[in-house]
């Protein structure tokens, strides 16, 4: 692709500006509140949110904000949920792949359950910005994916996409051109991987992929000035309104492919 030729001549220039950015950007803390429990007497459904700080809901103070309150709250007129969150900043799929593998015992108050119904995963930020290639990172991502069906039998895996890289308010340009199309390439090639991934004969969990539509309702500004809106204060992390709509789209999966099939 011609992105790699100008990123490969650009190197120096995106390097010191990656450094620059780490160094830089105000580093937020992951929200309070709980990451394991449940709402009603009797769940009816079992959830994990798996990850990195986005999951974790960084940019926002409290889970209610963050995509698993935000989830839960929405299927709360449809019915009750047993909700686990296992997310870390910094996380990458390597690095979440080795967490399951290493802590998944019947001890462990978030993994060590022993089914889910739905499994919404974010990760990829971390793999794109280290020198991870697109082959490996699918690699280990077809191999996180079978480690969670393996484990816990989920109905529905949300896969979700990485965000526009390229209109992240903290990055300056060039680096923020060259790693939204990075992120355009491993978009593409991972929604390739999810389709592979239904056709599998003996399938007994579905993929699905969440993009975010991230649309400009305000023609008077500029897509990176409505980012700056909607983003947290770091410009790296969502904001409440993305996890709102984040959340909005999860639970429209859910609603779609696993409680609504059950009433049929």
């Amino acid at each position: 692709m011609l992105y790699h030729g100008i990123s490969i001549m650009l190197a120096p220039v995106l390097v010191l500006q990656g450094l620059k950015v780490r160094r830089t950007t105000p580093k937020l803390p992951e929200p309070e509140g709980e990451r394991v429990g449940q709402t009603g007497a009797n769940p009816t459904l079992n959830l994990l949110i798996l990850g990195d700080s986005a999951a974790a809901g960084v940019g926002v103070c409290n889970q209610s904000e963050a995509l698993l309150g935000q989830v839960i709250e929405q299927l709360s007129p449809t019915l009750d949920v047993n909700y686990a969150l296992f997310a870390k900043t910094g996380a990458t799929t390597s690095t979440t792949l080795e967490a399951l593998k290493q802590q998944c015992t019947p001890a462990h108050p978030i993994l060590g359950q022993s089914t889910f119904d739905v499994i919404i995963t974010s990760l990829g930020v971390n793999d794109i910005t280290s020198s991870v290639s697109c082959d490996k990172w699918l690699q280990q991502q077809q191999q996180f994916f079978e480690l969670i069906r393996q484990l816990y039998q989920p109905k529905l895996i949300l896969v979700t996409a990485l965000p526009p890289l390229g209109l992240f308010p903290a990055l300056p340009n060039p680096l923020r051109w060259s790693l939204g199309q990075r992120a355009n390439q491993f978009n593409e090639r991972l929604a390739q991987l999810i389709h592979k991934l239904n056709q599998q004969d003996n399938q007994t969990s579905r993929f699905a992929m969440i993009k975010l539509p991230l649309d400009n309702p305000q023609p008077e500004i500029t897509m990176l000035d409505f980012m700056r809106q909607v983003m947290a204060s770091d410009g790296f992390h969502p904001g409440a309104p993305i996890y709102n709509a984040w959340a909005s789209l999860a639970v429209e999966q859910i609603v779609d492919g696993v409680v609504a099939p059950t009433f049929v």
